[in-house]
């Protein structure tokens, strides 16, 4: 069961690693089929489709683990609390070409919805650490006011900025949004 598990994890590994080096080529979703996916990663369609829906799905499934990196990552932070986002701007700044690619319509917007979720979930445990599932709707609206403020100061940063602002410096200017402060 163990090897089947370890098979399925490098199919999809292989689907996503395809799908990424297809975007960052082709600059857009759209342009990227499953069969190019197919072919990039050496596997067929069949075996496509037993772990995936579409592209959308599979570039979902990339994200999300993206997701969750960063989230270990700004849960293990120790640093000053000023310079925590730059865990999350540094990884954006990775990830940036990838996520260019994605149009605000169609498939790619349910896509960053879900990201968007996730990102709630994130800023939740953050304000309440340990606690994920919490039902106080004043932690609930907090996470989706903060994670909804940092996923569009993202694509400003991703489309306007070209991530030419360093991840330190964005950390900082996140901070101190969310403190209520403006800054230059």
């Amino acid at each position: 069961m163990a090897s089947r598990n370890r098979s399925v994890r490098r199919t999809k590994a292989a689907l996503q690693s395809a799908l990424v080096d297809l975007l960052l080529e082709h600059r857009s979703l759209q342009t990227v089929t499953v069969q190019a996916i197919c072919d990039r990663a050496d596997i067929s369609r069949s075996t496509f489709y037993l772990h995936f829906e579409n592209k959308d799905d599979v570039l979902s499934s990339y994200l999300l683990q993206a997701v969750g990196r960063v989230h270990e990552a700004l849960r293990a932070w120790t640093g000053p609390e000023d310079s925590r986002w730059t865990v999350y701007f540094a990884h954006i700044a990775h990830i940036a070409p990838v996520l260019s690619s994605l149009s605000p319509t169609g498939g790619p917007h349910a896509i960053l919805s879900r990201y968007e979720q996730q990102f709630a979930v994130i800023m939740q445990d953050l304000v309440v650490p340990g606690r994920v599932a919490v039902t106080d709707a004043t932690v609930s609206y907090q996470a989706h006011y903060f994670s909804g403020g940092l996923l569009s100061l993202t694509w400003w940063w991703v489309e306007e900025d070209r991530c030419a602002t360093p991840a330190q410096e964005m950390s900082r200017r996140y901070h101190a949004l969310c403190s209520g402060q403006l800054c230059p």
